[in-house]
């Protein structure tokens, strides 16, 4: 629609039009027939003369046919025939899962990662999908809490680079319209909602703007500036004001210093909870910040349907107002709906959803997400043992993660034990469940009996043991999964207690009485405190939660078909009174390396060591390199680093090049090291390679606590890193 026609449209709009395209609703107002259901508008205190197809948008309904029933019946009975937004909870794929985020990022290869989004724009396109609330891009330092598996982790350099490529894999390049196969992605959760006290979810935050500016709202910025549609608020308070109803934050910030003009929405109720948090009085109020803070869209409650046409008789938030409305139809034009309400539900589509192309790439990320942990020559496995294969997802399909049950299916899963399968002979493989995944099916509530036919009756605990250690006498190696259940992380997922459960580590102790190499095969959505059970493990292979395509992934690693080469992107404790921990740490006055000071009167624990128990970009191969890192060199407004690198071994493998930072003397201190750059690079056997990478001089600038940005001029040390080893260089600017 052009924009003429477009403002046309919006000058012939009531009021009480305008109002409608504010407010947000989820797929439980829908019923069978697709006609709004009454109950839930009610239980939400909705107006009862609210004519329900005026809405401006829903969320979290994914079947396609019922979407393109509901758009019917829009255009059908509203009275300017305005499309409604359809978004949903998709955030790391939509039929095709593929790993976690935090996963993901691991593999340090971007292109793969835009490539994933790409199909699950496409896979979500094709099935009347608009928005999808994704990326996450929340810094999260702190394991405790839930959510890390949908977060980019701990480093800023990491962040920045899933953000561009996860918003130009859903969005195109084109920047005026969404093009056909793709969607427009919202960045959560404005802001830094991944640093919440205690790891408790929805926790208050409390930072210097320093620290928010140089780290935590650098990925949002990236996001930004790769022209992301829309962002959301973030549920928890920030420097004591809460993200929703933060003026500062939203619109100096947000649209004014990052020049954001895209949609901005509340997430689940935020509004409403302006009165908890102790920021509003009553609703009137919360509606008012709200709207003043530039929130357009009012997800699942009935603060704005209720209260905006009083508060708009003042011609300020009139204005207001009419400012979000804009924002909201403008982008419903960018995603041409004016024209193709049907967007996406037009295309034959059939094949299309989980494509042998799909499944292909999400088998090349699981392979390049795993991280190696460990390895004394037990993996590759040999292809003459025989291999006992014990725990519960040696054949579960609940490998998805916590979100991915939004519009995933388990049943698409392949498992280990069908990965596996395509490298032994079933002669070679044996296998045992040695623990009840779930202890009990009770919280599952109408999920129970669903639950319980996809993974299985609860077994008594003695026999599980009994028949793992039967079949584990007669293997000559052992693979022990563990870890996670998918409940217990993602949103709502906070924990105290990072170990592995009790039952598990018996089990674990039980096998290794048995003098067999055990290679331990790690699924969890945040990183776990191993410090108990990992001197067991003579191989430890982190997995997290890989998706639609993990077993055959896993299993391609295990048989040695590829090699791991995938990072830590989150620091694993040693103990959970370390967190948070992370690597991007500062020196203190008295650092434990370099301190001058007596040993008890040093920055460290008495009854702990500093250092985790797997440190950030933590990662083994089943290849051997040799590096040097020749040369940097400023040019023009980049540094340029030329290194080498060798495989001397006898295994072809890719590997992944880091180059860390560390700045001398600075007006604002500096961590001790910072990630500023990697690269991946595949060697044949005995290969050499010289190289280069590139990193932006402005990736080299502080950020005070007044906001302002600038270079200093000193002494800056870069290092390779190269699977452990690192290299140094130093360059003066």
């Amino acid at each position: 629609m052009k924009t003429s026609e477009l403002q046309t449209l919006f000058k012939n709009l009531t009021v009480q039009d305008k109002i409608a395209q504010t407010i947000q609703l989820n797929g439980s107002v829908i019923i069978e027939n697709d006609v709004m259901n009454t109950g839930p508008m009610e239980e939400l205190g909705l107006p009862k003369d609210l004519n329900v197809y005026e809405l401006g948008s829903i969320y979290n309904v994914n079947d396609p046919q019922k979407l393109k029933e509901l758009q019917v019946k829009v255009l059908e009975n509203s009275k300017h025939k305005i499309p409604m937004l359809f978004m949903s909870d998709v955030i790391y794929g939509f039929r095709t899962i593929f790993p976690m985020p935090l996963a993901q990022v691991g593999s340090y290869d971007f292109d793969l990662i835009k490539k994933a989004a790409e199909l699950t724009a496409k896979e979500s396109y094709l099935s009347g999908l608009h928005v999808l609330f994704s990326p996450m891009l929340d810094l999260s330092r702190d394991p405790r809490w839930g959510r890390v598996m949908e977060s980019p982790g701990e480093d800023v350099y990491t962040a920045k680079e899933f953000a561009k490529n996860i918003v130009e894999g859903y969005q195109g390049e084109s920047g005026t319209q969404v093009p056909k196969n793709h969607v427009a992605a919202c960045l959560k959760h404005f802001a830094a909602y991944g640093a919440p006290e205690a790891g408790r979810e929805y926790n208050t935050v409390d930072m210097s703007n320093q620290r928010l500016f140089n780290e935590y709202l650098q990925p949002y910025q990236a996001a930004i500036e790769a022209n992301c549609e829309l962002v959301m608020t973030a549920f928890n308070l920030l420097n004591g004001v809460p993200a929703t109803g933060n003026e500062w934050l939203n619109r100096d910030i947000l649209r004014g210093r990052f020049g954001f003009e895209g949609l901005l929405v509340s997430d689940y109720a935020a509004i409403k909870e302006l009165i908890p948090h102790g920021y509003a009085k009553d609703k009137r109020d919360a509606a008012r910040k709200a709207l003043l803070a530039g929130v357009d869209l009012d997800m699942m409650t009935s603060i704005y349907a209720n209260h905006l046409s009083e508060l708009v008789e003042d011609p300020h938030f009139m204005m207001l107002l009419d400012e979000a409305v804009w924002r909201i139809l403008t982008l419903k034009n960018k995603l041409g709906l004016f024209e193709h309400p049907f967007r996406g539900l037009e295309e034959e589509n059939t094949g299309e959803i989980l494509t042998d192309q799909a499944k292909k790439t999400a088998i090349e990320l699981v392979e390049k997400s795993c991280v190696l942990l460990k390895n004394d020559g037990t993996l590759p496995l040999k292809k003459d043992k025989k291999i006992a294969v014990i725990g519960p997802y040696g054949k579960s399909r609940l490998t998805l993660g916590f979100w991915a049950s939004v519009s995933g299916k388990p049943q698409d899963t392949v498992t280990l034990e069908e990965g596996l399968s395509q490298h032994f002979e079933s002669n070679q493989l044996a296998f045992a469940k040695g623990y009840n995944l779930f202890d009990s099916y009770e919280g599952f509530g109408p999920l129970k009996k669903g639950m319980e036919m996809l993974n299985g009756p609860i077994e008594e605990a003695e026999k599980l043991i009994d028949e793992a250690l039967v079949v584990a006498k007669d293997s000559d190696v052992i693979l022990l999964t563990f870890g996670e259940q998918f409940i217990e992380s993602g949103e709502g997922a906070s924990k105290a207690h990072l170990r592995i459960p009790l039952k598990q580590q018996r089990l674990i102790k039980k096998l290794r009485e048995l003098n067999k190499p055990i290679v331990g095969i790690l699924y969890t959505g945040r990183p776990l405190v191993l410090t108990e059970v990992e001197q067991y493990f003579d191989s430890l292979l982190l997995t997290w939660f890989p998706g639609t395509m993990g077993g055959v992934g896993i299993a391609n690693l295990l048989a040695g078909k590829t090699s791991p080469s995938g990072r830590l992107a989150m620091t694993f404790p040693r103990s959970e009174g370390q967190v948070p921990i992370y690597f991007a740490q500062y020196s203190t006055g008295r650092p434990l390396e370099s301190g001058t000071h007596s040993d008890r009167f040093i920055s460290k624990y008495l009854d702990e060591s500093n250092e985790p128990l797997f440190k950030f970009g933590t990662g083994k191969s089943y290849a051997e390199f040799e590096s040097n890192l020749l040369v940097s060199k400023k040019v023009d407004q980049q540094i340029e680093l030329d290194y080498l690198v060798k495989n001397i071994s006898s295994f072809a493998a890719e590997t992944v090049a880091h180059i860390y930072l560390h700045q001398e003397s600075s007006a604002i201190v500096r961590p001790n090291k910072r990630l500023v750059g990697s690269q991946r690079v595949y060697l044949n056997r005995q290969e050499e390679k010289q190289l280069k990478i590139k990193i932006p001089i402005s990736d080299l600038t502080v950020i005070d606590n007044n906001g302002k940005e600038w270079l200093e001029k000193g002494t800056y040390h870069f290092y390779l890193d190269i699977a452990g080893v690192e290299k140094v260089s130093h360059l003066e600017l």
